[in-house]
Formats: C-alpha cells, sequence, structure tokens
C-alpha cells in the first residue's frame, strides 16, 4: 500500500512538471510571437514615417523662396572647363577648410581656407568641388559645402539630396532586429558621430529563446572609410557585459553575468531624408568562469535615424 501511494505520489509530481514545462514553452511562444509582432510594427512604422515626411515636402511657390534659391545656386555643374566668370563666390563661415590637390583625400592638402575669406566653385566632380583660391585652382570636399555663405550673408545652398546632411550628421539612434545563437534578438542604440569616418555607440540588445533569455549591453567604435557612398561598408570593435537568465524547470540553474568582446561588420545605406537602412554580423566571445569561453553570434537588420 505504501509503495502504492508513493507511485501515485511520483506520477502526479512528474506530470506537475511536465505541466508546468508545457505552460512554460507555452508562454515564451507567445511572448516571441509578441515580440516580433512590435519589431514589426516598429519597422512598418518607420516606414510610413518616411514616405509621409516625404510627401509633406512640398517645393516653395511663393516669391520669397524662388528669390531666395535663384540667389543660391543649389547645384554645381559637373562639366570641366567652365569659364571663371561664371564661378560663384562664397565666404568660409567655419574655422578653416581644407584644400586638395586632387577631387581624393589621397592628394596632398594644399592650403586651408580661413573663416571670412573668399573662394570661387568651379565645378563639381563626384564628392569634390574645384575651387579658385588665390589664382590656383584646388580641390574641396564637398561636405563643407554645408559652412560656406553667400556674398549676401546666407548660407550657401547646395543639393536635396540629403547626402550632405547625413555625412555631417552628430546624432544618430537605431532599432535593428535579428538573430542571436538561434534566438529571436532586438537592439536599440544611440551613437555619436565624431567625424565621418568614426562613431560610437552604446547599445542594448534583448534575445529570447526557449533555453534562456540574454540581456546585452556594449559600447562600439565604427570606422566607416567609405561614407560618402550612399552605400557604405562599416566595421567595428566593442565590449560590455552579457547577463543570460536560464528558462529550465527541472535543473534551477542561476543567472550568470559576464565580459563579452565583439566586432561587427556590416553596411548602411542612405535612403532619404533622415532615415538609413542598416545590416550587420557581429561576432562576440564571451569571458566566463568555467574552462572555456562561450561564443555569440549575432545577424541583425534594422533603420537608424540621424539629427
Amino acid at each position: 500500500m505504501i509503495r502504492t501511494q508513493l507511485g501515485q505520489y511520483n506520477g502526479s509530481a512528474k506530470a506537475n512538471l511536465k505541466t508546468n514545462a508545457n505552460v512554460k514553452t507555452n508562454a515564451n511562444s507567445f511572448a516571441n510571437v509578441g515580440c516580433r509582432t512590435i519589431a514589426f510594427a516598429v519597422m512598418a512604422s518607420l516606414w510610413v514615417c518616411t514616405q509621409a515626411y516625404a510627401a509633406d515636402q512640398v517645393i516653395p511657390t511663393d516669391n520669397s523662396a524662388a528669390e531666395q534659391l535663384s540667389a543660391s545656386p543649389s547645384v554645381l555643374p559637373s562639366a570641366e572647363g567652365l569659364d571663371t566668370e561664371d564661378a560663384v563666390v562664397v565666404i568660409v563661415n567655419t574655422a578653416f577648410v581644407d584644400l586638395h590637390l586632387g577631387p581624393n583625400r589621397g592628394y596632398p592638402r594644399k592650403t586651408s581656407v580661413v573663416k571670412g575669406e573668399r573662394l570661387q566653385l568651379l565645378y563639381r566632380r563626384g564628392n569634390w568641388v574645384q575651387v579658385l583660391f588665390r589664382g590656383e585652382k584646388l580641390w574641396l570636399d564637398d561636405v563643407h559645402l554645408a559652412d560656406l555663405l553667400n556674398q549676401d550673408q546666407t548660407p550657401y545652398l547646395t543639393t536635396t539630396d540629403g547626402m550632405t546632411s547625413y555625412q555631417q550628421r552628430s546624432w544618430e539612434g537605431s532599432f535593428l532586429y535579428g538573430d542571436y545563437n538561434g534566438a529571436s534578438y532586438y537592439q536599440v542604440s544611440a551613437g555619436y558621430v565624431f567625424s565621418p569616418i568614426v562613431s560610437t555607440e552604446l547599445s542594448a540588445g534583448i534575445a529570447s529563446g526557449e533555453q534562456a533569455e540574454t540581456q546585452l549591453i556594449e559600447l562600439s567604435v565604427y570606422i566607416s572609410p567609405f561614407e560618402q557612398w550612399r552605400l557604405s561598408p562599416y566595421f567595428g570593435i566593442g565590449g560590455g557585459v552579457v547577463r543570460t537568465n536560464p528558462k529550465t524547470i527541472l535543473v534551477q540553474t542561476p543567472d550568470r553575468t559576464d565580459a563579452i568582446a565583439s566586432a561587427e561588420l556590416g553596411v548602411k545605406y542612405y535612403l532619404s531624408r533622415n532615415f538609413v537602412a542598416r545590416a550587420a554580423y557581429r561576432h562576440g566571445v564571451i569571458s566566463t568562469t568555467r574552462n572555456e569561453n562561450d561564443e555569440s553570434i549575432t545577424w541583425k537588420l534594422g533603420f537608424s535615424v540621424f539629427f
């Protein structure tokens, strides 16, 4: 009789554990579906915002706006041999701008034009503008066009494709969705751009899988050697902490907090206005207290908004 009661007790205990595990699995499945729904809703909202913002940009029709546009030529000619009498005279409105011997940073810097000095814009070649300064034809990176004034002290207007604003951005926020070691991954980040080439980013991400939930916080430094391209590659390194919360029922495993070092390779594509598409692959090494370290592989895709 005692053996029968023990058998019934063990059977009911196993059934309860199995029921709890099923409930936990179903809850995790519902949570994953809900997170994916939220991620897709946010991405769709960003796309709608880009379309709505673009639709609101109406070409001005009033006389004052037309006069302002005519007084500040927006597009430089791209053909060589432009007569210097037709050149646009502008004034430098920043501490200084560098002039190079050719239309590439690989050419040596010839001189610098300081604030208040005048130069003439001749024509554009790619992302560079040939200028006439003190009787010599040199080249100016077009990112500095936003640092120029017309002779009437109004800002010099350049093309409205947004690339100049993108290259001169200071802050950038991102939302990305992807895969972290087979689990759904969501990340938000904020970054500061020191120069068109160097930037830093603080990110927070969460990966929700069947066995565990992982939270990551990392600080990264990125290098973008071809930021003037609409589709530009980048790479970076970073480090931070990763916290793992196991979801096991039968065996109680303690939460773990470990250090992580990682490297990332990705691409950015400038869409329009203040929006950028972004895709990346990130590989990390997690330092644990065990005899061997863990590795992490992350694929992510999303949008960035810059200011």
